[in-house]
């Protein structure tokens, strides 16, 4: 009995090293290298194999997503962020609010505004995913919404360089909402 346990508690071990090991291997710390080197194509062609070989890991997808968007093919971007944010243990919020930004780009301002919500649901304080579903929903014409979020983003970042420029969209939208309730 107490050989079986031994036996189980080895076996637990060492596929918790094996685990380990197959985040730090040499093919990853190539391509993180690569793409620290700024050399997408070359980045993505190793991210692509790290992921076939070795299985999924959210920072590669995060790291592949990048280095799609960098090479312009933003909506391969889109879905590296998010099959990685479905991994579990994932960075969800980072890897959504890079699925918004690529959605922004894509111009699909719906599924930006998703995104970076999910992003906001998972981090509540992540200013940045606030500022860029604040533009998005400018976009969309959400402007209580786009006015609630650029306030809770200079909650969180008082001391913004963009501070200036927000609080003035902040009045011009506010006076936006004056003239549109004065009028109905």
């Amino acid at each position: 009995m107490k050989k079986n346990i031994k036996i189980t508690l080895l076996l637990i071990i060492y596929g918790i090293c094996v685990l380990f090991q197959s985040f730090s291997s040499d093919l990853y710390d190539t391509a993180v290298s690569v793409f620290q080197e700024n050399r997408p194509a070359e980045a993505q062609i190793l991210l692509e194999k790290l992921i076939a070989e070795e299985g999924d890991d959210p920072a590669v997808y995060n790291y592949l997503g990048i280095t799609y968007y960098q090479q312009g093919k933003v909506k391969e971007a889109l879905d590296a962020f998010v099959k990685g944010a479905e991994i579990p243990f994932s960075n969800k919020s980072l890897l959504y609010f890079n699925a918004g930004n690529a959605a922004y780009t894509l111009k699909d301002y719906k599924m930006a505004e998703k995104y970076f919500s999910m992003s906001i649901d998972f981090d509540d304080t992540y200013s940045a995913a606030f500022l860029n579903r604040a533009n998005t929903r400018i976009n969309l014409s959400k402007l209580k919404e786009a006015l609630s979020d650029y306030k809770k983003y200079l909650e969180l970042e008082p001391d913004s360089k963009q501070k200036d420029v927000i609080e003035n969209l902040l009045i011009a939208i506010s006076e936006k909402l004056s003239i549109s309730e004065a009028t109905e």
